[in-house]
Protein backbone atom coordinates (compact mmCIF):
# COMPACT_ATOMS: atom_id res chain seq x y z
CA UNK A 1 0.00 0.00 0.00
CA UNK A 2 1.28 3.74 -0.93
CA UNK A 3 2.19 5.98 1.36
CA UNK A 4 -0.62 8.43 3.32
CA UNK A 5 0.87 11.75 2.14
CA UNK A 6 -0.28 14.49 4.67
CA UNK A 7 0.59 18.29 4.18
CA UNK A 8 0.17 19.33 7.40
CA UNK A 9 -0.87 23.25 6.82
CA UNK A 10 -2.54 26.75 8.10
CA UNK A 11 -1.36 30.06 7.01
CA UNK A 12 -1.65 31.07 10.43
CA UNK A 13 1.82 31.07 12.17
CA UNK A 14 3.06 29.94 15.72
CA UNK A 15 -0.08 26.92 15.87
CA UNK A 16 2.08 23.88 16.05
CA UNK A 17 2.41 22.73 12.15
CA UNK A 18 6.49 22.28 12.62
CA UNK A 19 5.80 20.45 16.07
CA UNK A 20 2.95 17.88 15.23
CA UNK A 21 4.83 17.18 11.80
CA UNK A 22 7.91 16.70 13.88
CA UNK A 23 5.82 14.47 16.96
CA UNK A 24 3.41 12.63 14.82
CA UNK A 25 6.40 11.62 12.34
CA UNK A 26 8.00 10.57 15.51
CA UNK A 27 5.08 8.80 17.21
CA UNK A 28 4.24 6.80 14.22
CA UNK A 29 7.88 5.49 13.21
CA UNK A 30 7.36 4.75 17.42
CA UNK A 31 4.58 2.61 16.23
CA UNK A 32 6.72 0.70 13.43
CA UNK A 33 5.57 2.58 10.77
CA UNK A 34 7.81 3.95 8.20
CA UNK A 35 7.27 7.84 7.75
CA UNK A 36 9.32 10.30 6.25
CA UNK A 37 8.69 14.33 6.88
CA UNK A 38 9.70 17.01 4.49
CA UNK A 39 10.58 20.41 5.55
CA UNK A 40 9.22 22.86 3.30
CA UNK A 41 9.93 26.07 5.53
CA UNK A 42 12.76 27.72 4.77
CA UNK A 43 13.19 28.60 8.75
CA UNK A 44 14.21 24.79 8.55
CA UNK A 45 13.04 24.27 12.28
CA UNK A 46 11.44 20.97 11.56
CA UNK A 47 15.27 19.93 10.31
CA UNK A 48 17.03 21.53 13.62
CA UNK A 49 14.16 19.35 15.59
CA UNK A 50 15.54 16.49 14.26
CA UNK A 51 18.75 17.20 14.98
CA UNK A 52 20.57 18.40 11.76
CA UNK A 53 22.46 21.20 12.04
CA UNK A 54 22.84 23.51 8.87
CA UNK A 55 26.38 22.52 8.42
CA UNK A 56 25.20 18.97 8.02
CA UNK A 57 21.97 20.02 5.90
CA UNK A 58 24.66 22.01 3.44
CA UNK A 59 26.64 18.89 3.28
CA UNK A 60 24.28 17.67 0.79
CA UNK A 61 20.82 17.73 -0.96
CA UNK A 62 18.20 19.73 0.82
CA UNK A 63 14.07 20.44 -0.29
CA UNK A 64 15.94 23.46 -2.50
CA UNK A 65 17.95 21.57 -4.25
CA UNK A 66 14.80 19.58 -4.91
CA UNK A 67 12.83 21.81 -6.36
CA UNK A 68 14.93 24.11 -8.28
CA UNK A 69 16.53 20.97 -10.04
CA UNK A 70 14.24 18.87 -12.24
CA UNK A 71 17.08 16.65 -12.72
CA UNK A 72 17.03 15.98 -8.60
CA UNK A 73 13.99 13.52 -7.22
CA UNK A 74 12.89 13.45 -3.69
CA UNK A 75 14.96 10.41 -2.98
CA UNK A 76 18.02 12.21 -2.97
CA UNK A 77 17.64 14.49 -0.32
CA UNK A 78 16.21 11.85 1.85
CA UNK A 79 18.47 11.58 5.06
CA UNK A 80 17.63 9.13 8.16
CA UNK A 81 17.76 10.23 12.09
CA UNK A 82 18.67 8.88 15.12
CA UNK A 83 15.32 6.55 15.11
CA UNK A 84 13.96 3.79 13.51
CA UNK A 85 11.75 4.15 10.97
CA UNK A 86 12.36 7.85 10.77
CA UNK A 87 13.83 9.92 7.87
CA UNK A 88 13.62 13.59 6.74
CA UNK A 89 14.14 15.70 3.39
CA UNK A 90 15.66 18.75 5.55
CA UNK A 91 15.10 22.60 4.40
CA UNK A 92 17.48 24.86 3.89
CA UNK A 93 17.89 28.74 4.00
CA UNK A 94 17.77 28.94 0.55
CA UNK A 95 14.55 27.83 -0.42
CA UNK A 96 13.36 31.26 0.90
CA UNK A 97 14.36 32.26 -2.76
CA UNK A 98 13.02 29.15 -4.57
CA UNK A 99 9.74 30.87 -5.72
CA UNK A 100 11.13 33.80 -7.52
CA UNK A 101 13.47 30.55 -8.95
CA UNK A 102 10.74 29.06 -10.17
CA UNK A 103 8.74 31.56 -11.97
CA UNK A 104 9.87 30.34 -15.50
CA UNK A 105 9.25 26.59 -14.79
CA UNK A 106 6.82 24.67 -16.36
CA UNK A 107 4.45 23.44 -14.24
CA UNK A 108 5.88 25.07 -11.46
CA UNK A 109 2.95 23.90 -9.14
CA UNK A 110 3.72 20.47 -9.73
CA UNK A 111 7.53 19.95 -9.02
CA UNK A 112 7.10 18.38 -5.68
CA UNK A 113 4.57 16.19 -6.93
CA UNK A 114 6.91 14.98 -10.06
CA UNK A 115 10.31 14.55 -7.77
CA UNK A 116 8.47 11.90 -5.68
CA UNK A 117 8.72 9.37 -7.99
CA UNK A 118 7.99 5.99 -6.24
CA UNK A 119 9.32 7.20 -2.83
CA UNK A 120 5.87 6.59 -1.67
CA UNK A 121 5.89 2.99 -2.39
CA UNK A 122 8.74 2.49 -0.04
CA UNK A 123 6.95 4.39 3.24
CA UNK A 124 3.81 4.35 4.86
CA UNK A 125 2.99 7.89 5.66
CA UNK A 126 4.86 11.16 4.03
CA UNK A 127 4.13 14.30 6.19
CA UNK A 128 5.04 17.84 4.83
CA UNK A 129 5.75 20.66 6.73
CA UNK A 130 4.32 23.65 5.31
CA UNK A 131 5.83 27.63 6.28
CA UNK A 132 3.10 29.76 7.30
CA UNK A 133 1.74 31.39 4.06
CA UNK A 134 -0.69 30.49 0.87
CA UNK A 135 2.50 30.56 -1.14
CA UNK A 136 3.84 28.44 -4.56
CA UNK A 137 6.04 26.08 -2.07
CA UNK A 138 2.28 25.50 0.15
CA UNK A 139 0.49 24.61 -3.12
CA UNK A 140 3.32 22.24 -4.22
CA UNK A 141 2.59 21.02 -0.67
CA UNK A 142 -1.39 20.45 -1.83
CA UNK A 143 -0.83 19.27 -4.98
CA UNK A 144 1.89 16.27 -3.89
CA UNK A 145 -0.46 15.46 -1.15
CA UNK A 146 -3.91 13.53 -0.96
CA UNK A 147 -4.78 15.07 2.60
CA UNK A 148 -4.16 17.86 4.39
CA UNK A 149 -4.16 18.30 8.45
CA UNK A 150 -4.69 21.60 10.09
CA UNK A 151 -3.43 22.33 13.54
CA UNK A 152 -5.04 25.36 14.68
CA UNK A 153 -4.49 27.08 18.23
CA UNK A 154 -7.59 27.33 20.29
CA UNK A 155 -8.13 30.93 19.60
CA UNK A 156 -11.00 32.74 18.41
CA UNK A 157 -8.46 34.47 15.73
CA UNK A 158 -7.75 30.75 14.75
CA UNK A 159 -11.28 29.85 14.08
CA UNK A 160 -11.63 33.31 11.31
CA UNK A 161 -8.71 32.34 9.03
CA UNK A 162 -10.66 28.81 7.92
CA UNK A 163 -12.50 30.80 5.49
CA UNK A 164 -9.45 32.07 3.64
CA UNK A 165 -7.90 28.11 3.97
CA UNK A 166 -11.11 26.24 2.92
CA UNK A 167 -10.89 28.73 -0.28
CA UNK A 168 -6.86 27.58 -1.06
CA UNK A 169 -7.57 23.73 -0.71
CA UNK A 170 -10.79 24.47 -3.31
CA UNK A 171 -8.68 25.86 -5.96
CA UNK A 172 -5.87 23.08 -5.36
CA UNK A 173 -8.64 21.00 -5.36
CA UNK A 174 -10.74 22.20 -8.42
CA UNK A 175 -7.67 22.84 -10.68
CA UNK A 176 -4.56 20.94 -9.76
CA UNK A 177 -5.25 18.28 -7.28
CA UNK A 178 -8.72 16.91 -6.97
CA UNK A 179 -7.70 13.83 -4.59
CA UNK A 180 -6.68 16.59 -2.07
CA UNK A 181 -8.88 16.39 1.23
CA UNK A 182 -9.16 17.96 4.35
CA UNK A 183 -9.34 14.77 6.65
CA UNK A 184 -7.93 16.36 9.85
CA UNK A 185 -7.70 19.20 12.78
CA UNK A 186 -5.96 19.44 14.97
CA UNK A 187 -6.65 21.20 18.16
CA UNK A 188 -3.13 22.40 20.17
CA UNK A 189 -2.12 24.56 22.55
CA UNK A 190 -5.11 24.01 24.24
CA UNK A 191 -6.15 25.43 28.19
CA UNK A 192 -8.71 23.56 29.74
CA UNK A 193 -9.31 25.54 32.62
CA UNK A 194 -10.47 28.49 30.12
CA UNK A 195 -14.09 28.81 28.72
CA UNK A 196 -12.60 30.11 25.62
CA UNK A 197 -10.99 26.74 24.63
CA UNK A 198 -13.98 25.05 25.37
CA UNK A 199 -15.86 27.25 23.11
CA UNK A 200 -13.46 26.84 20.25
CA UNK A 201 -13.99 23.19 20.38
CA UNK A 202 -17.75 23.45 20.40
CA UNK A 203 -17.44 25.58 17.43
CA UNK A 204 -15.27 23.47 15.70
CA UNK A 205 -16.97 20.57 16.22
CA UNK A 206 -20.23 22.00 14.72
CA UNK A 207 -18.48 23.73 11.98
CA UNK A 208 -20.11 22.12 8.60
CA UNK A 209 -16.86 21.36 6.95
CA UNK A 210 -15.61 19.84 9.90
CA UNK A 211 -17.80 17.07 10.72
CA UNK A 212 -16.24 13.86 11.40
CA UNK A 213 -13.06 15.40 10.88
CA UNK A 214 -11.49 17.22 14.19
CA UNK A 215 -9.33 14.96 16.35
CA UNK A 216 -10.45 13.75 19.66
CA UNK A 217 -6.76 14.02 20.83
CA UNK A 218 -5.53 17.93 22.02
CA UNK A 219 -2.37 18.97 22.61
CA UNK A 220 -2.15 20.94 25.77
CA UNK A 221 0.10 24.17 26.54
CA UNK A 222 3.62 22.14 27.30
CA UNK A 223 7.39 23.30 28.24
CA UNK A 224 8.65 20.11 27.71
CA UNK A 225 7.56 20.19 24.21
CA UNK A 226 9.10 23.69 22.85
CA UNK A 227 12.47 22.18 25.00
CA UNK A 228 12.80 19.04 23.27
CA UNK A 229 12.84 20.51 19.35
CA UNK A 230 15.72 23.09 21.53
CA UNK A 231 17.61 19.51 22.44
CA UNK A 232 16.49 18.45 18.68
CA UNK A 233 15.02 15.32 19.81
CA UNK A 234 11.31 14.76 19.68
CA UNK A 235 9.34 15.09 22.91
CA UNK A 236 8.28 11.00 22.93
CA UNK A 237 11.58 10.47 23.37
CA UNK A 238 13.04 13.51 25.30
CA UNK A 239 10.24 12.96 28.01
CA UNK A 240 8.14 9.83 27.51
CA UNK A 241 5.98 11.08 30.47
CA UNK A 242 5.24 14.24 29.44
CA UNK A 243 1.01 14.88 28.46
CA UNK A 244 2.86 16.79 25.27
CA UNK A 245 4.37 12.83 24.59
CA UNK A 246 1.18 11.25 25.47
CA UNK A 247 -0.77 13.44 23.50
CA UNK A 248 1.52 13.08 20.34
CA UNK A 249 1.34 9.14 21.08
CA UNK A 250 -2.49 9.49 20.79
CA UNK A 251 -2.68 11.60 18.02
CA UNK A 252 -0.57 8.82 16.07
CA UNK A 253 -3.08 6.17 17.11
CA UNK A 254 -6.08 8.31 15.95
CA UNK A 255 -4.57 8.52 12.54
CA UNK A 256 -3.76 4.83 12.58
CA UNK A 257 -7.27 4.54 12.92
CA UNK A 258 -7.71 6.72 10.10
CA UNK A 259 -5.81 4.32 7.81
CA UNK A 260 -8.12 1.25 9.11
CA UNK A 261 -11.25 3.43 7.87
CA UNK A 262 -12.50 5.29 10.48
CA UNK A 263 -12.48 9.13 10.85
CA UNK A 264 -10.84 11.71 12.94
CA UNK A 265 -11.93 11.21 16.49
CA UNK A 266 -11.53 7.05 16.22
CA UNK A 267 -9.51 5.79 18.51
CA UNK A 268 -10.20 1.99 18.26
CA UNK A 269 -7.56 1.19 15.51
CA UNK A 270 -5.96 -1.89 14.52
CA UNK A 271 -3.36 -2.70 16.43
CA UNK A 272 -0.14 -0.98 15.24
CA UNK A 273 2.95 -2.90 14.50
CA UNK A 274 5.45 -3.39 17.62
CA UNK A 275 8.02 -0.43 17.55
CA UNK A 276 11.06 -1.24 16.51
CA UNK A 277 14.13 -0.82 18.79
CA UNK A 278 15.45 2.33 20.28
CA UNK A 279 18.63 3.72 18.78
CA UNK A 280 21.47 2.50 19.80
CA UNK A 281 23.12 5.89 21.87
CA UNK A 282 19.54 7.79 21.50
CA UNK A 283 19.37 10.99 23.04
CA UNK A 284 19.28 11.65 27.07
CA UNK A 285 16.25 12.01 28.19
CA UNK A 286 16.02 15.10 30.92
CA UNK A 287 14.23 15.35 34.24
CA UNK A 288 10.68 14.85 34.69
CA UNK A 289 8.90 18.10 34.41
CA UNK A 290 9.83 21.31 36.79
CA UNK A 291 8.43 24.17 34.90
CA UNK A 292 4.85 25.29 34.71
CA UNK A 293 3.27 24.67 31.06
CA UNK A 294 4.27 27.34 28.75
CA UNK A 295 3.29 27.67 24.63
CA UNK A 296 4.45 25.13 22.76
CA UNK A 297 6.83 26.39 19.88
Amino acid sequence: MPARIITIMNQKGGVGKTTTALNLGAALAELGRRTLVLDMDPQANLTRGLGLSHEEVSAGKSIYDVMIDHKIDLAAAVRKTAWDNLEIVPSHIDLSGAEIEMVSMIGRELRLKRAMGGIAQSHDYILIDCLPSLSLITVNACAAATEVFVPMQAHPFALEGLGKLFEVLDLVKAEINPELDLTGVLVTMFDNRTNISREVMDKLGAHPRLAGKVFKTVVRQNIRIAESQGAGVPVIHFDKSCHGAEAYRALALEVEAQRAGGGAGATEATPPATAGPEPSSPPAATPPEAAPPATAG
